[in-house]
């Protein structure tokens, strides 16, 4: 990979309110403080960016007593299309398919370190 093949091209940020289910939400913030050189947003940008939702539609149930925390996240506007486009093809809630594609952005990122630690 070449340096500048780690940046995204500049582009509008755009500011949203979006319900982030807390255990997601407190996930994001140790890999963004621990582990990443990235902020919460991101992260959650990324989770995003990388998501497909294909054909099958996966709804997570919540646990039992977690709260879904409003946050004002920000993300490139091309990402914020694309969950439109989403919300509109699907008739699922912006801040449910941020809720999917993060959980399926975690689980993607806990897999590759599992198998990383499992090579060494």
């Amino acid at each position: 990979m070449k340096w500048f093949e780690r940046f995204y091209t500049k582009e509008k940020w755009v500011k949203k309110s979006a319900e982030i289910e807390g255990n997601l939400y407190d996930r994001l913030k140790e890999i963004a403080s621990y582990e990443l050189d990235a902020s919460v947003n991101k992260l959650i940008d990324a989770c995003i960016d990388e998501f497909e939702m294909g054909d099958k539609v996966i709804i997570y149930k919540k646990e039992k007593g977690e709260i879904d925390v409003a946050r004002s996240i920000i993300v490139r506007e091309s990402i914020y299309k694309k969950l439109e486009e989403m919300r509109v093809k699907y008739g699922i809630s912006i801040s449910k398919l941020i809720n999917i594609s993060i959980r399926d952005g975690l689980n993607k990122y806990d897999q590759t370190k599992k198998d990383q630690a499992r090579k060494k």
